[in-house]
This record gives structure tokens, C-alpha cells and sequence, in this order.
């Protein structure tokens, strides 16, 4: 797909969007595969002296894994973690408001001196409209890709989250601001929001370019917002197929120099971000198969790249890494429940997936091969009950052989 059809495709989606208003549910994979604000439920009538009952409930949730990554052909870098340990909490008010968060504790100790993080990963306040529309504010997933608002582990196949989306499209990818969505009676759901966006002044590894520009709501520089348009059918059950698409400046008005002056000088660029994704997801008699492709690209690479060249050039040894004109991503997927008793299933899979995060890079600027790779993922997840996993699989790198590696992992969600 090039970029001119990119563009095509993404102008008709926004169209679709706009035309179809009716929304997603509550975060699409947020509402299948993990606890969602509590709706409002019918209630016993109140005491006399009370006759008008509150709506207002409260619920908890969430979800952790820990994983061991043994590489064949790397002694001394295997590793166990626990990678992630999250808490949800949601509560109703009335009919119409609730709020939604989300707290996350990675790698299991946070402190000054650890590699921990303590992160809310969502806070969130929504307004119910008549008629299947809904208005959110505050920090939320993206609608982008399958993942990233579906992340949860017994959701996913494979110990590992897929390289695609998590280089290419970042995990998890929030930002803050305001949506509008909703689902219409023919099976389509609409996501359309306005909010912060990414600042590439910040952007630290090539490899992985938007989750290294990521601003996580954390003090973000909002001097250049972001729009965003999701629209997924869903009118067959087990079926679900659509795009998204999100578009904004990423230098932030060159907040970063003026707030130290010895970074990069970009005053005057705007860095357009435009990434989108078309994914396709069905589920049915035991099979589960997906497939997404994901394209994104920056404009005023090359002058972008010029100045942080001549920046690299006064302050040597320090180098900044170059922005690419393009990256993209794609992945086809298929598990099968081959074995079920009850709640119990074993479920086999195997995944295919390249990437390139710098598929394109401006006239003069050299791509590093190191950064595009096809990766084959093959295991299986074993559910003893519904709401937990234990995943093995074997994962190969065409290019990169030191990161050939078997994967054990252990989930659960509630």
C-alpha cells in the first residue's frame, strides 16, 4: 500500500466515521475481554423513607502477568519478570455518568534506583446519551489496532505482545482528551475523538519511534493536539472488521528547545504524524484468526533530520536518532481450541509478522537494518478456567538469531 492510497483509504474512513454517527462499545476490547464502568442495574425498591433509590455501584477488576524468556542463542540473557500487575476500578453515579480507571505496576518493584513504573494507564469520565452514543474525557486507549485496547492476557495469544503492535502501533497507547462514540442497530460501532499527540523531540530509539515519543498524559506538551476516527462492523457474531486512523503535528510548537535550549532547534516544522491500521478479527467453532496491516508517515522527515544532523555535528559525541518518512506492519494470526472439558480448553497458534519502523527515510539518511525483521511465533495458551492462562511458545527473528527465544508466561484477569 503506498502512501498516496494510505491517504485515500484514510479520507474514506473519516467519511465513514462522520457518516455512520452512532459507537463503540465502552472501549471495544475493554467491553469483550475486561471489566467495563458498571452499567446501571435494577435495584430493589427503597425504603419508604427513601423513595428514591440511588443508581450508584462501584466495581473492581484487573489483571497481571509474569513471564520467563529463555534465548537459545544468547547464554546469560535469560530473564523472568513480573511484567505487569493492573487494578481497575469503575463506578456508576446515575443513568448517565460513570468513571473508568485503570492503575498498573510494571516489573514488580518502583523505586528511584528500579526499572519499575507506576502508571495510571486510564482515567476517564463518560456521559450516556439516549440512543446508543456515548461522551468520554480524560486519559483512554487509542482505537488503533487490535491490542491495544483489548491487552489483557488471557485476550492474546503468546507470551509476548506482537512486535507489530508494539513497534509500529505503541502498548498501550493513551493519550487525553475527549471522544464521541457509539454503535447504530446494523452492527457498526464509531470511535472520534480529539486529543494530545506524540512529541518526536523526545524520541529516543528508532526501533520503536511512536511508544519512544509517547507522552502518556505526563505533563504532555499539548501545543499541537491530534484527531483520531475508528469505525469496526460487527454485525455477524464472532466477527469483527474495520480501521482506524490518527493524524497530528508532533513537535509541539518546538516546546522542548524553548524550555532548554541546548536540544534540538525545531521552530518552524510541524512533524504530521498520520498512522492507521486495517484490521479484520473472527472468532467462530473453536477458530480464532486475525490479520492487520499498519502504515504510518511523517511529514518533513528530512528537515526534521537535517536539524537534528547539525545537532549531532556541534554536540559530538551525543547522537540523536533520525525520524523516518514511513513505518509499517502487518501480521496474520490463527489459534484452534483443540481440546475443551468445561471451562478448560488448550488452544494452539501460530502468528506470522514483519515490520520496518524505518520503511522509508529522507534522501541522505540511512535506515538501519536492525530495525526490520519477520518474527514467527508459534505455542499455546491453556485456560484452566476462562479468566486465567498458561501460555509456552517459540519465537524466531529472521535477522536478529540473538533474539531466538522460548517464551513461558502466566495470566489472569477479573
Amino acid at each position: 500500500m503506498n502512501t498516496t492510497t494510505f491517504r485515500a483509504l484514510s479520507t474514506a474512513l473519516a467519511i465513514a466515521a462522520l457518516a455512520g454517527a452512532a459507537d463503540m462499545d465502552t472501549a471495544r476490547g475493554i467491553a469483550d475481554t475486561a471489566p467495563s464502568p458498571a452499567q446501571p442495574t435494577a435495584i430493589p425498591p427503597a425504603p419508604v423513607a427513601n423513595p428514591a433509590p440511588s443508581l450508584e455501584s462501584t466495581s473492581i477488576g484487573g489483571y497481571g502477568e509474569i513471564g520467563y524468556n529463555h534465548y537459545l542463542d544468547a547464554p546469560g540473557t535469560d530473564q523472568a519478570d513480573l511484567k505487569r500487575f493492573v487494578i481497575f476500578l469503575s463506578h456508576t453515579f446515575d443513568e448517565h455518568w460513570s468513571l473508568y480507571s485503570e492503575v498498573e505496576w510494571e516489573h514488580a518493584v518502583t523505586s528511584f534506583s528500579d526499572q519499575g513504573e507506576s502508571e495510571i494507564e486510564q482515567a476517564w469520565l463518560s456521559y450516556a446519551f439516549t440512543g446508543n452514543v456515548q461522551l468520554k474525557a480524560g486519559l483512554f486507549l487509542m482505537p488503533i489496532g487490535l491490542l491495544n485496547q483489548s491487552h489483557e492476557p488471557p485476550v492474546f495469544f503468546g507470551v509476548e505482545r506482537n512486535e507489530v503492535e508494539t513497534r509500529i502501533i505503541p502498548t498501550t497507547w493513551r493519550e487525553g482528551g475527549v471522544s464521541l462514540f457509539g454503535s447504530t442497530g446494523s452492527g457498526f460501532a464509531w470511535d472520534l475523538g480529539l486529543v494530545t499527540g506524540f512529541d518526536l523531540a523526545k524520541m529516543d530509539d528508532a526501533g520503536t519511534p511512536l511508544a519512544a515519543s509517547h507522552q502518556e498524559l505526563q505533563l504532555a506538551k499539548a501545543s499541537d493536539l491530534s484527531g483520531y476516527g475508528a469505525l469496526n462492523y460487527q454485525g455477524v457474531p464472532g466477527l469483527r472488521v474495520g480501521a482506524g486512523i490518527f493524524a497530528g503535528n508532533t513537535l509541539q510548537d518546538d516546546a522542548d528547545h524553548r524550555a532548554d535550549p541546548t536540544l534540538p532547534d525545531f521552530s518552524g516544522l510541524g512533524g504530521l504524524l498520520t498512522l492507521g491500521d486495517v484490521h479484520a478479527h473472527w472468532q467462530r467453532d473453536g477458530w480464532d484468526l486475525e490479520g492487520l496491516y499498519t502504515l504510518g508517515a511523517i511529514q518533513q522527515a528530512g528537515r526534521i533530520d537535517g536539524r537534528i544532523q547539525a545537532w549531532d555535528s556541534a554536540n559530538a559525541p551525543a547522537a540523536h536518532p533520525y525520524v523516518p518518512e514511513e513505518i509499517y506492519g502487518w501480521l496474520v494470526q490463527a489459534a484452534c481450541t483443540v481440546w475443551r472439558h468445561g471451562e478448560t480448553t488448550l488452544s494452539p497458534f501460530v502468528r506470522a509478522e514483519g515490520f520496518d519502523s524505518q520503511l522509508r527515510m529522507p534522501t541522505g539518511f540511512a535506515a538501519d537494518p536492525a530495525n526490520a525483521d519477520q518474527v514467527l511465533t508459534a505455542g499455546a495458551s491453556f485456560k484452566p478456567i476462562s479468566a486465567i492462562v498458561v501460555k509456552a511458545d517459540y519465537q524466531w527473528f529472521r535477522k536478529e538469531s540473538k533474539k531466538e527465544r522460548v517464551n513461558l508466561g502466566l495470566g489472569w484477569m477479573f
